[in-house]
């Protein structure tokens, strides 16, 4: 059963743990929004972490739950809409920050090190209402700021899940050829049926030739 990912399930989740959850690619296919988390205490070291949502609005009341339960630093929290374009050198994920504190450039490269396990670049922006909004948060102490940084390095990118992509490609390019194969057989079919009938009167006509012969 595949581990899911929030914030209530983030609070306790060891390194392997997570990674197991965030390679969970049909999630992320389905993801119309995300929330980042810079500097996240993650099984003892600061990392970058991102929970997907399927919905916009579903990620902003998280948010605010995050703020209210002050789950983690708003100035390290943000949330996004989230979209997948494709691109020429692989997928990038559109990433436009709507709220909370997190700015573009204090993401620096962590999330991208964090999307390039799912072999997923990034392009990020901010939209007015969270640069304004980022602006106006007071100063945060972070409790965790002298612990290690993690930053995925040591994560090898899953080639199954490139054999995945392969493989749904091929199923894909199967179905395509026996839509066509079932198109056609009406057609093959006809013509079989014509072949049949051709065989038939020549046989009939063979018949009538041997029985004129007989009665000569």
């Amino acid at each position: 059963m595949a581990i899911e990912l929030n914030l209530d399930s983030l609070k306790d989740m060891k390194k392997a743990d997570f990674v197991k959850a965030f390679k969970n690619k049909p999630a992320w296919k389905k993801a119309n929004a995300v929330i980042i988390l810079v500097d996240y205490k993650l099984d003892g070291k600061k990392a970058t972490v991102a929970i997907p949502f399927k919905k916009i609005a579903e990620m902003k009341m998280e948010m605010k739950r995050l703020k209210k339960e002050k789950l983690h630093l708003l100035k390290k929290s943000g949330g996004a809409s989230f979209e997948i374009e494709k691109n020429p050198d692989g997928p990038i994920a559109n990433i436009e920050l709507l709220n909370g504190g997190l700015a573009p450039q204090a993401m620096g490269t962590k999330v991208a090190d964090l999307f390039a396990i799912i072999k997923l670049g990034i392009k990020t922006s901010q939209s007015a209402e969270a640069a304004a909004e980022a602006a106006e948060l007071p100063a945060e102490k972070d409790p965790d700021e002298n612990l290690p940084e993690d930053n995925y390095n040591d994560v090898e990118t899953d080639e199954e899940d490139e054999a995945e992509d392969k493989n749904e490609t091929s199923i894909a390019d199967n179905a395509q050829k026996e839509t066509v194969k079932q198109a056609l057989m009406p057609e093959e079919k006809a013509k079989m049926m014509g072949n049949m009938k051709k065989m038939e009167e020549n046989l009939n006509k063979l018949i009538t030739k041997l029985n004129d012969l007989k009665s000569k």
